[in-house]
């Protein structure tokens, strides 16, 4: 109920960046976001829209999130009462829960927290499977529910098998496996599976999203395989091992007091606070492996498995705020910090800190009156109030920036127009208005970086958006963004630029004409010299009219970077000449 009311008070009341718009709109529509698809995911969103009706669609969405996450406490203090007693168990739990990566993914319309729930199912299932007064029905059902969600975790999301050695470590004890069991155990983890036949259902249908269109058994395993990512292997390593290693305890540091310190790099009272919590962590496992020596390994093995182990498996490169001069120039960094990659990892360490906490609490109480024993376990404060600043989605601009851009965009279009959008940002939530609420369903919104994917120049070929020939022949990002400005120009359907895109983009499109700024978009424009800039004062005016003051406002410290962008291209609607430093900095460039 602690963590409940807390992500209720700071969760999304609107679109967010990134992933959530995109989701929220599959949700609505029964669509397939990018691969994997996470088909059981949109399922359950599905549902959520149904049992939160009364909310805005967005914010229907988000309370699966909410719920989830929340319910993972529930389920985490349930699973510690037997190790640490009820008081501790309550306290680990609220650590783990407001640690700034998952209060972040419990607040808005993501995959991960549903994720995070089936993991830590999978954890006591395999728990209570393990303890010494099980009976072997009680171990064979718990086992059971382990291979079901693992079979689960494909049309989920695969993060919920970084939990698997742990939960296999709680339930090893008994009797060894009969073949049937074995069996029964395949069983399961094919039925799980067979939720991936959501997919080409939802395909079949004909959605306005349809990543991957996995109507055939070939397309269906590139989506489940994220094939048009080209998903790097275990070697060779994408960054040095010790970077992707220094990446992890940078990540690791933002968990307990990220509002000490809202930026990237290390700080004397931030890093303090983590330093306690480590030591927590350690007084922890020390207490658990006491209660029970096969606790103590499953909840090691987590955590090695949620932080080093995640970060062998995914091969990252540097993060955005990580490496800098370390790195060869011109590096390539990740898109976006990923921390919610090791969220279970992080969830393990919270947890084990609330087993520290109530241990040394248990000491205080045999030498000191109860108010000082009590003490120890007013740690759970700390990432309550530390974090809660920073992970606040409710407050403007933050609230309100994804929603207002993605207007302002599509409004700004002419009839029946073609926008070239740069990415996420731009796109998912354009997307949702799109799908959801169908604003402006006339504008064709062609995400510039899927182009090289097959299936999207086969949706846009089925437009009339490219010749057939350039969807099982790549012809490379030019010669297809040249095609598309045909096309769109034999249909008479005007073609415009988001200002996320860069400048060789839109020399792309037209190289042997000039590009006019006209608010957020820019347009081929005849009258100025090829490769050259121009403004429409007039379109520039009217769009800086219709940005609301208060998405210009200050954003808090530790704000997403993605608004911070935002905030830059919507700033370009001021822009009243050429010599402007804006201009080249940013809305696309000059």
């Amino acid at each position: 109920m602690v963590l409940l009311a807390t992500y209720v008070s700071t969760a999304a009341p609107d679109l967010t960046f990134w992933d959530a718009s995109e989701f929220i709109a599959a949700a609505h529509t029964l669509g397939i976001p990018h691969p994997p698809g996470t088909p059981f995911w949109v399922l359950l969103g599905k549902v959520a829209t149904l049992v939160f009706s009364q909310a805005s669609p967005p914010r229907a969405v988000t309370l699966l999130s909410v719920w989830a996450a929340a319910l993972t406490g529930g389920v985490s203090a349930w699973l510690a009462a037997r190790w640490i007693g009820g008081r501790g168990a309550v306290v680990a739990a609220v650590i783990a829960g407001t640690t700034y990566s998952i209060w972040l993914n419990a607040t808005e319309s993501e995959v991960y927290a549903v994720a995070l729930l089936t993991s830590v199912l999978m954890l006591a299932a395999g728990e209570w499977a393990g303890r010494h007064d099980a009976t072997d029905d009680q171990r064979r059902r718990g086992r059971a529910v382990i291979a079901f969600l693992v079979g689960l975790a494909v049309p989920l999301h695969l993060s919920v098998l970084v939990a698997l050695p742990a939960a296999a470590a709680f339930a090893w004890r008994g009797a060894r496996p009969s073949r049937r069991d074995v069996a029964v155990w395949g069983a399961l983890v094919a039925l799980g599976f067979s939720a991936v036949a959501l997919l080409p259902l939802f395909s079949s249908h004909g959605p306005a999203m349809d990543s991957g269109h996995p109507v055939t058994l070939r397309a269906l395993i590139a989506v489940l395989r994220r094939e048009q990512y080209q998903v790097a292997g275990l070697w060779p390593r994408m960054a040095p091992v010790w970077l992707q290693l220094g990446n992890v305890f940078q990540w690791a540091d933002w968990q307990f007091a990220f509002g000490a310190h809202p930026f990237p790099t290390p700080s004397l009272a931030r890093t303090s606070v983590t330093v306690v919590f480590a030591l927590l962590a350690a007084f922890g496992i020390r207490a658990v492996n006491a209660h029970d020596a096969r606790i103590g390994r499953a909840m090691v093995l987590l955590l090695a498995s949620g932080t080093v182990g995640v970060a062998a498996w995914l091969n990252m490169r540097a993060g955005p705020s990580f490496g800098g001069p370390l790195l060869h120039p011109g590096a390539v960094h990740e898109a976006r910090e990923r921390d919610y990659f090791f969220v279970l990892g992080f969830w393990a360490w919270g947890m084990l800190a609330g087993a520290g906490a109530a241990a040394l609490s248990t000491r205080l109480r045999a030498r000191f009156p109860l108010p000082v024993a009590v003490l120890p376990l007013l740690v759970a404060l700390v990432p309550l109030f530390a974090n809660r600043p920073v992970v606040d989605r409710t407050q403007t601009p933050v609230a309100t920036l994804p929603r207002t851009y993605a207007r302002l965009l599509l409004d700004a279009m002419p009839a029946n127009g073609v926008l070239l959008a740069g990415g996420d940002n731009d796109t998912f939530p354009m997307w949702y208005l799109q799908q959801v609420e169908e604003r402006r369903p006339d504008v064709t919104v062609v995400t510039v970086p899927l182009l090289g994917a097959p299936w999207y120049r086969a949706e846009l070929a089925r437009r009339g958006l490219l010749a057939p020939e350039a969807v099982t022949a790549w012809p490379g990002l030019t010669p297809a963004m040249q095609s598309l400005a045909i096309h769109a120009a034999q249909q008479r359907r005007p073609i415009r630029v988001s200002s996320m895109l860069e400048r060789r983009d839109r020399l792309a499109v037209a190289p042997a004409a000039g590009w006019t700024l006209e608010g957020l978009l820019w347009r081929a424009d005849s009258t100025v010299a090829a490769g050259r800039t121009g403004l429409d004062l007039a379109a520039l005016r009217r769009t800086d009219g219709q940005v609301p003051r208060s998405a210009l406002t200050p954003l808090p410290p530790g704000a997403d970077p993605a608004a911070e962008m935002v905030q830059t291209l919507l700033r370009c609607a001021g822009v009243t000449n050429l010599a402007d430093t804006l201009l080249v900095s940013g809305c696309g460039g000059i």
